[in-house]
């Protein structure tokens, strides 16, 4: 059984706006596709072998897992993952 996973637009909105300085916007833009595939495989996988449940601060008792250390916070129910919140490299979560 397959898992729908949605994107909120808040974090639509945050992934494009990532920029790094040592690529251009394309290659930028190319990078956080792979990001956002390689995400999207690991929260399809029925046994997320990766994911966390923080237990303190903003995001207490919601799930992440982090890829190319991104770190994305998600809510499951059933076969539905709705991606709440990401937080870029270095980016404080407090």
């Amino acid at each position: 059984m397959s898992r729908n996973i949605t994107w909120t637009p808040i974090v639509r909105e945050k992934l494009i706006e990532f920029r790094s300085e040592r690529f251009t916007p394309v290659e930028t833009l190319d990078f956080i596709s792979q990001v956002v595939l390689e995400t999207e495989d690991v929260l399809k996988n029925p046994v997320i072998g990766k994911n966390y449940t923080e237990e303190f601060g903003k995001y207490k008792g919601i799930s992440r897992i982090v890829v190319r250390k991104f770190q994305f916070y998600f809510k499951q129910d059933d076969n539905d993952v709705i991606v709440i919140a990401v937080l870029f490299p270095g980016e404080n979560k407090y």
